[in-house]
């Protein structure tokens, strides 16, 4: 059942799971489940409280099993619940949305997608206080005369047996009928369908006429609902999904066949219409669900790159040997992945591209590859891979990578200033790629001069599809560390850095540039004793930035240098941080490794010990995600690199 939406059958009175059966024998194969289970990615499942009857919906067996049943379902599948209940199994259903999970701590309804009520006493039953011998005025039932004639053909035509509308109606003379009189205690007492949770409700209505019996035509036609529950009982709660569904039946001949209606209580359940209806909003509620489903997550374990979709893993290429995953990108569609593979010495970056046409999974023949010699990053620019490294002393660039496979080509970048100053600098004219911008651009560093020990962070761009270069604002420090995020909206980008002062006095953290106003914050350090690391950054689905601080001693206490006169660094305990304007401020969550946010606000997060080194470094810990159930479900171990599927239209 994992990964298929579960639709759960709740029964009413005098009767049992079987209820749910055609009433016609020939056709309990074709019976109301089984119809649901033979959707696609949708199984059925009853709820069966037989043994708790004439119990009301607050007893253990009813109300509270039904929310526990609930929840294992959600919790197995991935999906929310849809309840179809039929009687008083939309009031068992009322009762149990509102119970808490003891296991979640959620409440029951946050694991439902939409209630579906069949001829559900949302106010009681007329019928119940009739047969409880209640002295009900007519003025305000003015249909009672009508209801006891037709509960009088029970007894006349000797009709009563279980799942018969007799049967209900002599169910309704138990302790049971006590608790759904009209507008009991009982029903008083049920909380209200939260607003929060959809239900939509269908009634059977008898039109009933005596003229035929007693040889008038002035008897106005009267409507009885299913007989056991009126119409407007049945229909007083539909939530959100429109007006309810009501199936109206007339008769004016023999009264007697008021009881054999499609419409009565018993009957109206298993109506083809009514079938037809319910099936009709659970292929709804399935597309709902989907559309807001856990996204496709690619990633790398160190051997291979694959795609984890639902629960399951799919291999899309082997990583080389003595390689590593670098980076994995997705295209704006989410048709193309992208991933760079280096050795650990940075040498050896190679490219790799796979392509899928609409509602097609990625396949190995589509997977193309590319050396990269020179190279540091990849991204998209909207559905086109392109690369850095493909700048010469006279034309700034970024490689392009065409989905067939074919050659790659430098893309001209326009409008960067002349490099200076760069004799003897090798990064002096270099171009490095930190991520994907708003409107199919990309963002990059460009270097324009080259003298001294620490060449900068260099000075950020925007880079649209014509190659055009818009400059952004400044960021400062030493040298660029890597590690770049992006926002879920691409609204926003991290940039890492780390700074010298002096032998004892080096450290990193990072500025956030909003890549549309070229506008940069540049955050102090937290405080913590000694130098302060940056470990990592991520952005929540809000976009707001967090980071994992460390720091080491600097040259203080503990001796910082050993005998050859470099510095041995000894850690301090990682804080996180939430960036409030230009200032941290700690939140007391455990640190994580890497995290990203999928703009739906699901978040895969890679945990593990942090590496030994300050600066650079590579990843490897345990990825954890948020399936469709917004439960965090582990992925995979000795994870490098990851990457949600964009939310697409």
């Amino acid at each position: 059942m994992a990964n298929t939406m579960p639709v759960l059958f709740v029964h009413g009175i005098a009767s049992g799971a079987g209820t749910w059966d055609e009433t016609e024998p020939s056709k309990s194969k074709d019976s109301f489940p089984r119809k649901v289970a033979a959707l696609p990615k949708v199984t059925a499942w009853t709820f069966d409280y037989e043994p708790a009857q004439p119990e009301w919906v607050t007893d253990p067996r009813i109300g509270p099993a039904l929310s526990d049943a609930v929840g294992c379902l959600a919790r197995a599948s991935g999906y929310k619940v849809v309840i179809v209940a039929h009687s008083m199994g939309g009031l068992a259903a009322r009762y149990a949305v509102s119970l808490p999970n003891d296991r979640t701590g959620k409440r029951t309804w946050q694991d439902v997608a939409e209630v579906v009520t069949i001829g559900t006493p949302t106010r009681g039953s007329i019928a119940a206080s009739v047969l409880q011998g209640l002295s009900v005025s007519a003025l305000r039932y003015p249909a009672l005369w009508q209801l006891e004639a037709v509960f009088g053909l029970c007894a006349k035509y000797g009709l009563e047996h279980d799942d018969s509308v007799c049967g209900v109606v002599d169910a309704l003379r138990a302790p049971q009928g006590k608790a759904l009189m009209y507008e009991s205690p009982e029903i008083r007492k049920l909380p209200p369908w939260p607003k929060e949770l959809p239900v939509m409700a269908i009634a059977g209505d008898v039109r009933l006429s005596f003229n035929s019996v007693f040889g008038t035509t002035s008897l106005p036609e009267a409507s009885v609902g299913d007989i056991a529950v009126s119409l407007g009982s049945a229909t007083a709660y539909s939530n959100q999904t429109g007006a309810p569904h009501v199936l109206t039946c007339r008769n004016n001949q023999v009264p007697l066949r008021v009881l054999a209606s499609d419409c009565n209580h018993v009957n109206v359940k298993t109506q083809p219409t009514v079938v037809a209806t319910v099936i009709k909003q659970i292929n709804r509620v399935q597309r709902e669900q989907t559309g807001l489903r856990a996204p496709e997550l690619a990633y790398a374990d160190g051997r291979t790159v694959k795609l984890w979709t639902d629960g399951r893993a799919k291999a899309l290429a082997t990583v080389p040997s003595g390689y590593r995953v670098q980076r994995i990108v997705w295209s704006a569609s989410g048709l193309s992945i992208g991933w760079s593979v280096a050795k650990p010495d940075g040498s050896g970056f190679k490219v790799y591209l796979v392509r899928r046409g609409h509602g097609e999974p990625p396949v190995s023949p589509r997977v193309h590859s590319w050396d990269c010699e020179g190279c540091s990053a990849i991204a998209f620019r909207g559905e086109e891979l392109v690369s850095d490294g493909a700048s010469t002393p006279k034309q700034s660039a970024l490689w392009s990578y065409p989905s067939s496979g074919d050659d790659r080509r430098a893309a001209p970048v326009r409008s960067l200033p002349a490099a200076e100053d760069c004799s003897d600098s090798p990064s002096c004219g270099r171009l490095d790629l930190l991520g994907p911008g708003p409107d199919g651009t990309v963002i990059a560093v460009y270097f324009d001069s080259g003298l001294g020990n620490f060449v900068g962070v260099g000075k950020p761009y925007r880079i649209d599809a014509r190659g055009r270069a818009v400059p952004l604002g400044t960021v400062s420090g030493s040298g660029r560390l890597g590690g770049e995020q992006v926002s879920p909206a691409l609204d926003k980008i991290t940039i890492p850095w780390f700074g010298h002062a002096s032998s004892c006095e080096e450290f990193s953290g990072l500025s956030v540039l909003d890549p549309r106003s070229g506008k940069v914050t540049e955050p102090g350090l937290p405080e913590l004793p000694g130098n302060a690391w940056l470990l990592s950054s991520w952005f929540d689905s809000r976009g707001r930035v967090h980071a994992a601080f460390r720091s080491d001693q600097g040259c203080g206490e503990g001796g910082q240098v050993d005998a050859n006169g470099r510095r041995v660094l000894r850690w301090g305990t990682a804080h996180v941080y939430r960036l409030s304007g230009s200032r941290w401020v700690e939140t007391h969550e455990p640190p994580v490794l890497a995290r990203e946010t999928h703009r739906g606000g699901r978040t895969a997060s890679l945990l593990g010990t942090p590496p030994t080194a300050p600066t650079g470094g590579y990843f490897e810990g345990r990825l954890v995600a948020q399936n469709a159930a917004n439960k965090t479900v582990e992925v995979a171990q000795h994870v490098h690199a990851f990457a949600w599927r964009p939310r697409t239209p």
